[in-house]
């Protein structure tokens, strides 16, 4: 479907300058916010190896097997199939998460608390993986940030749901919700929160998150701008007439 059918193409024209600055402006952010986001990224990795230096994988390993045994009951005949989604995202308001939408009404719903490193998509994937195997169905849930972590996995079939409730997608538990704590798997002997270089780390890591978030609301004000532009120049009275033919032919599909 080609809406640019619709424009009135000479008024766009007379708008030319502005519509090709702010495109150009906008193309120009995106490299700011990418850039931003790369070097978060980079700090949030650095976090990471702070918290890894004191992570006990054996305790947090009894932990996930745990949950395993205690709700992966049973098993079904067939196979077990996979959908992969996003919880939330980074918009220009900030961080906006579906938690509690995506698991209203789920009975069994289990909060994880930790810090970066801590082994949180770790255990998400190995539940998801043996739910896989008996033959559940389970929607995983990315990290919109960092895709290869998984921030949430929902098996409809058990009514089970385990999610990450740390920032930046704060959650905590409510009701008969019940609360995994995997910062009990790190030795504070050997990780120290309130001093360098975690302290600073976390520092820079909001700061960077921050410009981002900047930026991205200056690419969402150029993008309301751009588009009056083309509002203007839209005959919306075609676009309802092609609203109705699509209707048509959906309805004489049935």
């Amino acid at each position: 479907m080609d809406f640019g059918q619709y424009w009135d193409i000479d008024l766009l024209r007379k708008n030319k300058e502005p519509i090709v600055r702010i495109i150009k402006e906008i193309s120009d952010c995106y490299k700011v916010y990418f850039e931003y986001l790369k070097k978060g990224k980079s700090i949030h990795d650095l976090w990471e190896k702070e918290y890894l230096k004191g992570m006990d994988f054996n305790k947090a390993d009894k932990i996930t097997q745990e949950i395993i045994s205690k709700t992966i009951v049973g098993k079904l005949n067939k196979e077990g199939k996979e959908v992969h989604r996003f919880s939330g995202a980074l918009t220009p308001q900030g961080q906006i998460c579906f938690y509690e939408e995506l698991t209203d009404g789920i009975i069994n719903r289990y909060v994880v608390k930790g810090r970066p490193g801590t082994g949180k998509s770790t255990m998400n994937k190995k539940i998801a993986k043996a739910a896989l195997e008996a033959g559940f169905d389970v929607e995983y849930y990315h990290c919109a940030f960092e895709p290869a972590s998984i921030d949430m996995i929902i098996i409809p079939e058990l009514d089970f749901a385990i999610l990450d409730g740390t920032a930046p997608h704060v959650f905590d538990p409510d009701g008969d919700d019940i609360l995994v704590d995997m910062f009990t798997c790190i030795d504070t002997n050997i990780v120290h929160e309130e001093d360098n270089p975690i302290k600073q780390i976390t520092e820079d890591y909001a700061s960077e998150l921050k410009k981002a978030k900047d930026v991205y609301k200056k690419i969402k004000d150029l993008h309301d701008e751009l588009e009056k532009y083309y509002i203007a120049a839209t005959d919306f009275n075609e676009v309802n007439a092609l609203r109705i033919r699509i209707e048509n032919e959906l309805k004489n599909l049935r």
